[in-house]
């Protein structure tokens, strides 16, 4: 009965060990000549050698197992406490905040929710009655309460994702008609958020409040831009920057941008609707033409069966 749990953890334990170790492994992997061999491959030079050639040089368990030591890499950066802190402090400012969390209050929140549904877990499992239920009900419960605030938190971000991508095209309209009116991209960029509140011109507040204080324009506008992880605006950002800096029309390629951004909606729209009859038939199949063999062959099946009894 005791030594289930006993088990659980030592596995767990072991296998963050493992992680640990390749993470380790792999960071000190990259010494001064493996990095010099990169930089060749990657500028294809050095003894008329191309990027294919010097890849290929590499033996094969190294190639083969490069992209899962690339991807453990990845991991391991990202679950250092300063990682996901900054990770969660961007995705909490894109997301407005809501209920006032910082990342030390969702990872309170993760850990009451990984207690209170272990707590729930372990009570299921004792109430079915066997050893090996209650540690699976247990070790699920405190999965499922650990990752459920990140998931709820990702699923805020996608919807302030998406609300920006529909509100986006028209206001960058109200900002080049603003400019072409004669006023500068900060002033046009004042009176949208004067005269609209949404997602965009919450975050444009805030830039525009850090550009009032003494911070660049240009780290401001472009880290506001790489905040809400939409590719198009990113690169709208970066373009009036550009075309500050080489004195292009602002409001033109601001227009261009708007125009731009409406012509991939209206083809992701219809991709949707194209997608939509693939979607519909796996619930037409399985659902809607079991019941018509029903209701039309049911009654010939019953005198079938009628007639086969005597």
């Amino acid at each position: 009965m005791n030594a289930l749990p006993i088990l659980i953890i030592g596995v767990a334990a072991a296998v963050g060990a493992y992680l640990l170790t390749v993470g380790i492994i792999a960071s000190r992997a990259a010494d001064a000549a493996t990095m010099a061999r990169e930089r060749l491959a990657r500028q294809e030079v050095g003894l008329g050698q191309s990027a294919v050639a010097l890849e290929m040089e590499k033996p094969l368990g190294q190639r083969l197992t490069a992209p899962m030591r690339r991807w453990l890499d990845r991991q391991m950066m990202r679950m250092t406490p300063e990682a996901q802190a900054a990770h969660y402090r961007r995705q909490l400012d894109f997301a407005g905040n809501p209920m006032n969390l910082d990342p030390a209050g969702l990872q309170t929140l993760r850990i009451a929710a990984a207690a209170a549904l272990g707590a729930i877990g372990t009570a299921v499992g004792m109430f079915i009655g066997t050893p090996f239920a209650t540690g699976i009900a247990l070790v699920v419960g405190v999965a499922v309460g650990f990752y459920l605030p990140v998931i709820w938190l990702d699923q805020v971000v996608r919807e302030r994702r998406t609300e920006l991508e529909a509100t986006l095209p028209n206001a960058l309209d109200v900002v080049a008609i603003s400019m072409e009116a004669g006023l500068g991209l900060d002033r046009a960029l004042e009176q949208l958020v004067r005269h609209q509140d949404d997602s965009l011109t919450l975050l444009l507040a805030r830039a525009l409040r850090e550009i009032q204080l003494g911070r660049p324009r240009a780290a401001a506008l472009v880290e506001m831009a790489e905040a809400t992880g939409i590719d198009d605006f990113t690169s709208l950002i970066r373009g009036i920057l550009y075309a500050e800096r080489t004195g292009v029309p602002i409001s033109r390629t601001i227009a261009a941008h708007a125009a731009q951004m409406r012509v991939k909606r209206r083809l992701k729209i219809r991709t949707e609707a194209a997608r939509a009859s693939l979607k519909i038939l796996l619930p037409t199949v399985g659902c809607v033409f079991p019941t018509l063999w029903l209701v039309l062959l049911g009654p010939a099946l019953l005198v079938v069966l009628t007639m086969s009894s005597k």
